[in-house]
């Protein structure tokens, strides 16, 4: 017999020196009176003290919880017993052949099982032990359970009998007793499950099944024939993929475990574990995408990714926070009803019309016909009960990056806008062009006008069906950062008048208007292509950090690329 945390001792003697038999006959099984076995010990809890009052049952081998009727469940109460202010019990009557002997301290919530346990005719048997605090075990189980799902386990040949659920793609079990046992799992209207050999320890989570464990370098060196940082970049996030070459995407089990990360220097010290979650992924297209909050990017450090499909998959969720000036974060691998706002606090839901799921440069994106739109929910107007908005005045800081696939470059196109503020188009011979507005201020004698200011990024190195990156980030009227892809853009702005009744929104009017009549929704369409990766905030990004997240997001060669951990 195995079992874990538990020391037995078994011996096959009178015991009439130790304790006294009661000469009370049993109709259950074998009895002291017809010279059958007796079962009597003492039990101690796992801090060296009696096992005072503790309920214990001897449980016949073929006994079965899960019986057809209430009647079959009850155990009879000559298997049943309890110790006493030292821990001792006894049985006069036990059952023949094969049985089990449970013990649960109810003051502490140690508990016992010992398993196949039998003694001859004519012998009695001493039991003493030590019970010890529950366990749980996770049980990995395949696809074919679902997230949430409940049902019950019971160890067979005991009265144990215990709910369980799937959680994050394991079965969890709890409350169980120090050993080693079979498990059988009913859950909803499926087939029983039998899992075999499970050995629990006491006051510990035990997960049985198939352990998998990955652990990997993504080393920070920017890639040949990239120049050197010009500047110093913390609290970067940084997309990590997983493909077939790192991974085996044969099991969906993948994806129910936790990634964790840490930064390490050149001469070998580790950073505290950054901010990781996962976002995407698809075990039919083999790919994985998770973001690390990089708190310092030195590319003379790599960093540290280690997979354990034993632990909780919980993520911190600060890879985007707010107060790094990051007020809508799209990355559309969640599905787009609606679409998942991937910044700390969540503000801003798209609402989609028309728009599907379609590949994208990391992970899924946005594919939009011209009158598709996606619209960020409350972000009509500045809401001083919010950390963020997305009302960027001429004024103050203001930065997006996105990346963008057109059908065709044969007409002006909206990308996004919102209206009155700030919008980004696509226009024939001039390329991207980025507009930011000014509503003349009637209150302002001086302020008689508006007007908008452009940058234009040309058109070369933009090809209908191929991925844009377009990024661009303003800290003051003159002082701008303007990418297209990996080029920067030498573009001067250009103020001209501006008639604030053009507004392009595919929105009915009546669905334009804020509570307070002001048409200012932010809205993604008025194109015909792809969109993926949009993030637009209230601060500005320096040239290495535009061209890192160039480098980091393309679809092809991006960086950094993972390899095993020697």
């Amino acid at each position: 017999m195995k079992f874990r945390g538990t020391i037995l001792t078994v011996a096959v003697a009178s015991l009439a020196a130790f304790w006294g038999c009661s000469s009370n006959s049993q109709s259950a099984g074998n009895s002291a009176e017809t010279g059958s076995p007796e079962l009597a010990g003492i039990l101690m809890l796992d801090g060296g003290k009696p096992a005072a009052h503790a309920r214990v049952q001897c449980v016949p081998g073929n006994y079965n919880i899960i019986a057809a009727s209430e009647a079959e469940q009850v155990l009879l109460s000559a298997f049943e017993t309890e110790t006493d202010e030292n821990g001792n019990y006894e049985f006069d009557s036990i059952p023949s052949g094969n049985f089990s002997l449970e013990a649960f301290h109810q003051e502490s919530g140690q508990m016992l099982l010992l398993q196949n346990l039998n003694a001859e005719e004519d012998e009695s048997l001493a039991v003493n032990d030590t019970l010890q605090g529950p366990g749980t075990v996770k049980l990995l189980v395949s696809g074919a359970f679902r997230e949430n799902q409940s049902g019950e386990a019971i160890v067979i040949g005991t009265t144990i009998r215990r709910s369980v659920s799937v959680q994050n793609g394991k079965i969890v079990v709890d409350s169980l007793p120090a050993d080693t046992f079979d498990l059988l799992i009913y859950m909803d209207n499926l087939f029983p499950v039998g899992f075999e050999g499970i050995a629990v320890q006491p006051n510990k989570t035990t997960v049985w099944g198939d352990s998998m464990t990955y652990t990997f370098k993504a080393p920070l060196a920017l890639p040949e024939g990239i120049d050197t940082l010009g500047s110093v970049v913390s609290d970067f996030p940084l997309a990590i993929r997983l493909t077939e070459k790192e991974i085996a995407f044969d099991s969906v089990e993948m994806v129910n475990g936790r990634w964790e990360a840490v930064r390490i220097s050149k001469d070998g010290n580790r950073s505290k574990k950054l901010p990781i979650t996962q976002t995407y992924f698809d075990a039919s297209a083999k790919e994985a995408v998770f973001w690390v909050s990089v708190d310092s990017l030195n590319v003379s450090d790599s960093l540290e990714l280690h997979f354990d499909n034993t632990m909780n998959p919980a993520y911190a969720k600060d890879v985007f926070p707010t107060n790094r000036s990051y007020s809508l974060v799209w990355h559309f691998d969640s599905g787009l009803e609606p679409v998942g706002d991937g910044a700390e606090r969540g503000y801003f839901e798209g609402l989609p019309t028309g728009a599907v799921a379609a590949d994208g440069v990391v992970g899924k994106g946005a594919k939009l016909d011209d009158g598709d739109a996606i619209v960020a929910e409350n972000s009509a107007i500045a809401d001083t009960s919010r950390k963020v908005n997305l009302v960027f005045d001429m004024k103050g800081y203001f930065c997006f990056s996105t990346w963008v696939e057109l059908d065709a470059l044969d007409k002006e196109q909206t990308i996004f806008e919102k209206a009155k503020e700030y919008a980004l188009l696509y226009v024939p011979e001039k390329g991207f062009v980025v507009e930011v507005y000014h509503i003349a201020d009637s209150s302002d004698a001086l302020d008689t006008a508006s007007y908008k200011v452009s940058w234009a990024s040309g058109a070369d190195g933009i090809k209908a069906g191929e991925w844009t990156y377009v990024a661009f980030s303003r800290r003051a009227f003159e002082q701008t950062v303007f990418y297209l892809n990996d080029a920067k853009v030498s573009a001067s702005p250009e103020q001209s008048d501006w008639d604030d009744s053009k507004v392009t929104f595919s929105l009915e009017p009546s669905d334009r208007i804020d509570s307070v009549g002001v048409r200012a929704y932010f809205e993604v369409g008025g194109f015909t292509g792809k969109l993926d990766e949009l993030m637009v905030g209230g601060c500005f990004r320096d040239d290495t950090w535009t061209r890192l997240t160039y480098l980091n997001q393309k679809p092809e060669n991006y960086w950094p690329q993972l390899v095993p951990r020697k």
